[in-house]
């Protein structure tokens, strides 16, 4: 439905949220520095900028560019691309500013702003409607966020994964969607911002009403508006107040409808006094039609229209002349309605939106036939069904892939089944042995009998004894490494999900609330993730019980495997108050097999967490010679005691609690050595008892 689409237009917004600020200290005129007065210039530029005005924000950053070239300030002119290009989105020219931020990019690659550069770059592509471009900048601007001051991190993390899903909420990836709604969640809630709050409950809001879904879509609206009144946060609640009244029109309570939209107006015309209400007219166009008030509604639409022309607003464009269309269908001025839906459907086709062209398509064949006009009828109808055909299709390749993610699904069954068959394989053949052990020790006493009545030597005896107790030992051992397998897995996999489980019957039953669900979350995801880890050496085990691990050494990218890791491992650490710097370089590479060398960092780095405490450190860093690259993992933990260092790579399970009573597998490690030797590598560590230790990983240099 169009108003749904068009909505979207109302949350694409947190660019100021991601603006680097600057403590300039007052200083009388006669010795204030110049480039002190440009990050003046630029601060005064950005409250301007939030106050909409545009024409005084640009002035001041004109000036601000125009010092920095003089006195070669590099920070003054980097901060000032930024600017300009804000500028530019916000005057809806993005062509302008995409083309001022890769210049940026590439003339700044090692600047601060490479978060901020990327984020307004994604935000420059959702208003042109590339959604999947916005999303790969939103990633880029996710890898450079380490760049910025430690009191931004989690502010900016928050803010680039509410954009992210806002970006998915276009593509209609829902799941997705929330996936990074909740990480934004996460992220805001350190930072302890309210904005941030109200801006994530207003986002699942709005995504509800995507979904039509609009008893939920209204609840969290209305949290939003609460909180948003409360804490005066006025530009937060125009946006609640705006997609609040578009639930409450879809639900048909159109005088609550009525009210909100003119209680946005209002607030609209408070904050954005330069900044004509386009969204607003338009919405209040289809509602004034809705109730009948024809003339005020085609008035609406036209200034809305107007102002998305003179904004180069094309979707705003299209929404109004579909609008108009539907107006004068519904009071049969045939005529103009086919108008404005012609040049509905010219702006679809320019902007290449299927769903766009197929309902004005469909506009263009009712009217046409309403008003008699039959082969313009027929037309359109063999075009919309052409249309039809061709989504019918797309919808038959999604069908496929989703066929094949379960026959992937299947395959996996299986492998999981042909490890079971091992398992119990492995159990039988322990039987087995255990009957031969019996066997043997018989045998042992008819040998010692027969030595004693031959009157072998004994030294012959001692060594044959000797040889039968070692198996009879290494029998032990594995019946041993068997059993802590199995209990592994049935105490860490088993305890995750009962609470799992437990948390869905609570919410089910209504008996949890969202705040202590919220202070579960952490917890339970750092237990899940913890088994993760654990399944994927079990897999890895296990593959290599089964049939070998076969290597495919290549060229690999270790600063983009070691981002990665350190990526997937953030929340844990930070939830430890351990600190992960992250010191390798982009273009290093070494030859390795991909998964090996991921399972061997992983492993590595995941020990490092578990034996760390609140306030330690991790470095993890390359150093390359002409042969090879050796990686160092280095933290100050509580390092391993001397009369334990023979166990750590000991094919024998051997494992210790962390610092926060962590469990692990025991054979972790043990698995990295035998890859890391597989890959034509070495592994080794040093360490000392309560200062911490340092792991190295030697590879082949690419």
């Amino acid at each position: 439905m169009p108003s749904v689409v068009y909505q979207l237009l109302t949350y694409l917004f947190i660019i100021i949220a991601l603006q680097p600020v600057y403590a300039i200290q007052n200083t009388n005129s006669g010795n204030e520095s110049d480039s002190s007065r440009v990050l003046i210039w630029l601060s005064e530029a950005e409250s301007d900028l939030e106050r909409s005005k545009l024409s005084e924000a640009r002035r001041k950053t004109q000036l601000a560019d125009s010092l920095s070239e003089k006195l070669e300030f590099s920070e003054g002119k980097a901060l000032s691309s930024l600017r300009f290009a804000d500028i530019l989105i916000t005057e809806r020219r993005q062509d302008s500013a995409i083309v001022i931020l890769n210049e940026a990019i590439r003339k700044y690659p090692d600047s601060k702003l490479r978060a901020n550069y990327n984020n307004l770059l994604a935000a420059a592509y959702s208003y042109r409607g590339e959604e999947a471009k916005a999303i790969e900048a939103f990633k880029e601007a996710l890898k450079y966020v380490s760049r910025l001051d430690s009191s931004k991190v989690d502010r900016t993390n928050a803010a680039i994964r509410q954009n992210m899903a806002n970006a998915y909420i276009d593509l209609g990836q829902t799941a997705l969607a929330f996936e990074y709604y909740l990480d934004a969640v996460r992220f805001a809630e350190m930072t302890r911002d309210t904005s941030f709050l109200a801006t994530t409950l207003n986002n699942i809001g709005h995504a509800y009403n995507m979904e039509e879904n609009f008893e939920r879509a209204a609840f969290y609206l209305e949290k939003a508006r609460t909180l948003s009144k409360q804490k005066n946060l006025l530009p937060e609640l125009y946006r609640t107040t705006l997609n609040l009244a578009n639930t409450r029109n879809d639900q048909e309570r159109l005088q609550e409808a009525l009210d909100l939209y003119n209680e946005a107006l209002e607030l609209n015309n408070q904050i954005r006094p330069d900044s004509p209400p386009v969204i607003v007219l338009y919405n209040l166009g289809r509602l004034n039609g809705k109730l009948g008030n024809h003339e005020k509604a085609e008035a609406q639409f036209r200034e809305s229209l107007a102002h998305s022309r003179q904004m180069g607003i094309i979707q705003g464009e299209y929404y109004n002349n579909f609008g108009l269309g539907n107006l004068y269908r519904e009071i049969e001025r045939y005529e103009e309605a086919i108008q404005y839906f012609e040049n509905a459907r010219d702006i679809s086709e320019s902007l290449g939106a299927t769903s766009l062209m197929q309902d004005v398509r469909q506009k263009l064949y009712e009217t046409n036939r309403e008003a008699n006009r039959f082969e313009d009828a027929l037309q359109y109808l063999e075009l919309y069904k052409e249309l039809s055909d061709s989504l019918t299709s797309i919808e038959k390749e999604q069908a496929l892939a989703e066929l094949e993610n379960q026959l992937e699904l299947d395959r996996q069954n299986e492998v999981n089944r042909l490890l079971q068959d091992k398992q119990a394989q492995q159990e039988r053949r322990l039987e087995v042995q255990y009957i031969f052990i019996v066997v043997a020790a018989l045998v042992i006493v008819l040998i010692v009998v027969l030595l004693f009545m031959m009157r072998k030597s004994a030294r012959e005896r001692e060594e044959i004894n000797r040889v039968l107790e070692e198996q009879k030992e290494e029998l032990i051992e594995a019946n041993k490494a068997k059993d802590k397998l199995f209990a592994i897995i049935a105490h860490d996999l088993r305890t995750p999900m009962t609470s799992m489980q437990g948390i869905l019957h609570l919410l089910k039953d209504n008996v949890i609330s969202k705040e202590e669900l919220t202070q579960l979350i952490p917890e339970l995801e750092m237990s899940i993730q913890k088994n993760v880890h654990i399944m994927e050496d079990l897999l890895a085990w296990a593959k290599d019980q089964l049939s070998g691990v076969k290597m495919e050494i290549s060229p690999i990218n270790l600063y983009s495997v070691v981002d990665e890791i350190v990526s997937s491992h953030t929340f844990i650490a930070q939830k430890k108050g351990v600190t992960v710097h992250h010191c390798i370089q982009e273009g290093e590479h070494v030859l390795a097999d991909q998964n090996a060398l991921q399972l061997v960092v992983r492993n590595v780095v995941s020990n490092s967490i578990k034996f760390t405490r609140n306030g330690d450190e991790i470095e993890i860093k390359a150093e390359p010679n002409s042969h090879n690259v050796k990686i160092i993992i280095r933290d100050t933990g509580i390092g391993i005691p001397e009369e334990e260092s023979d166990k750590v790579f000991s094919n024998k399970a051997w494992t210790r609690e962390g610092t926060n009573k962590e469990k692990g597998t025991g054979f972790g490690l043990s698995l990295s050595k035998e890859f890391v030797e597989r890959m034509n590598g070495e592994i080794w560590f040093e360490s000392t008892e309560g200062e911490g230790s340092t792991f190295y990983i030697e590879l082949p240099k690419a």
